[in-house]
């Protein structure tokens, strides 16, 4: 899949544990990259949420950041992952959902950061009707 994830699976203790972590970094990256500028503050707080949301170190947090900025996919099989692994936590799901509302805000708001969200939103809450 990624040539670095084989590189740095070490980092993980089980491949689950990474696969969802590379899932949430992705999400999160694109939002910080919709606009096709990533801010200082933007990195910083996508570092923040992985490190201290998710409980990950910083090795593991550079490696979730270049291995999601150098994958072309979108983002649907992301959120179907988060969503299978977050499904029966909706406490954990919300505080994703609080950090992506976050990030989205940061230096400003725009309808592609709007649209992540809420295809996010929709995926990981499918009882939410769009209105």
């Amino acid at each position: 899949m990624f040539k670095s994830l084989q590189e740095e699976s070490k980092l993980f203790n089980h491949p689950e544990d990474e696969a969802i972590h590379l899932a949430l970094a992705a999400v999160l990256y694109n939002i910080i990259s919709a606009d096709n500028s990533e801010s200082f503050k933007e990195l910083q707080k996508f570092s923040l949420i992985l490190q201290q949301e998710f409980d990950l170190d910083e090795k593991q947090t550079d490696h979730l950041y270049q291995t999601v900025k150098a994958s072309s996919s979108g983002i649907s099989a992301d959120l179907e992952t988060i969503n299978h692994y977050l499904k029966d936590n909706p406490m954990i799901r919300m505080k994703f959902m609080d950090k992506l509302n976050q990030l989205v805000g940061i230096d400003g708001t725009l309808d592609v950061e709007l649209d992540i969200f809420n295809e996010a939103l929709h995926v990981i809450f499918p009882d939410i009707k769009r209105v």
